[in-house]
């Protein structure tokens, strides 16, 4: 076995090990430096109403169809360049939440909304490059807020590619839990990258 370094994105470089089998593995030779760790933070505050959210509903800012957008995050280091989201933390000024479960779903692109607030994921929006998601259970209890922290559905984290010419993806919130919620309160979406 003989490790080979190969340019694989944008003139980045990595090491490959051959496995003698026709396959190759990356060589990881030491842990990412903290430093190199992005916290990047955005947020949505829901309309002023306490309509019930059903399970696979969008969680948006405004109840008017087509008049949402996506969350935009600014989690590459640099415009173009791809990266990985290893962690999303979700909380919400809301004690209406707890225990409740949300996804949040990455794009690569912004999607676009056929639907608003309250009305179903499923065929709400546009599939616009659809990376990936995180399910987030809201099971820490604060006294202003709850809050939870989720693992990405697929591999140990998401790696993605950012809009073109951007250093952002675009995440959009859906319930996986009916709740009836306080008027006008503000979720927060944190990745770690």
């Amino acid at each position: 076995m003989t490790d080979q370094t190969f340019e694989v994105l944008n003139g980045e470089h990595k090491k490959l090990r051959d496995m003698g089998d026709g396959t190759f593995a990356e060589v990881v030779t030491s842990a990412m430096p903290l430093a190199d760790m992005l916290s990047v933070v955005g947020t949505l505050q829901r309309p002023a109403d306490v309509n019930a959210y059903a399970i696979g509903d969008i969680i948006a800012q405004s109840v008017t169809a087509g008049s949402c957008s996506a969350i935009p995050m600014a989690v590459a280091i640099a415009v173009d360049r791809p990266g990985a989201i290893i962690r999303c933390r979700v909380k919400v000024d809301d004690q209406a939440w707890l225990g409740a479960v949300v996804a949040v779903h990455i794009f690569r692109d912004p999607p676009t909304f056929s639907n608003g607030d309250n009305a179903a994921f499923a065929g709400g929006i546009t599939e616009s490059n659809y990376i990936d998601a995180f399910d987030v259970t809201l099971g820490d209890q604060f006294s202003d807020y709850v809050s939870g922290i989720g693992v990405a559905r697929g591999p140990r984290f998401v790696a993605f590619r950012p809009h073109s010419g951007t250093q952002n993806i675009y995440c959009v919130l859906e319930t996986k839990t009916a709740v009836t919620p306080a008027s006008a309160k503000t979720f927060t979406v944190e990745f770690e990258a």
